[in-house]
């Protein structure tokens, strides 16, 4: 019998098991969510065939919409960091 160490808790239902015969999980963090926005939008590149499955979208669309949310929301950001520190600066 075997102990489980912390690091191996049980899985949430939502979680695949990758364990499973024949099966492979895929998972992206943030910084990968964030640099397929930004290849996407800002340097054209198409999509992997696989994403759409990954993110769970329904369909292109879906895709479109959700990465143009994400690679508006990092423009605003740097905006703002850019006003904070040319407001900085101007002191």
């Amino acid at each position: 019998m075997s102990v489980c160490s912390p690091g191996r808790a049980k899985r949430t239902a939502a979680q695949s098991n990758a364990r499973r015969r024949g099966e492979v999980s895929v998972q992206l963090t943030a910084s990968e969510f964030v640099a397929l926005a930004v290849n996407c939008r800002q340097n054209g590149w198409d999509y992997p065939d696989w994403v759409l499955a990954v993110l769970g979208c329904e369909s292109i669309e879906t895709l479109d919409a959700m990465l143009d949310e994400v690679y508006d929301q990092i423009l605003e950001s740097n905006r703002l960091a850019v006003e904070k520190r040319l407001a900085k600066q101007g002191r």
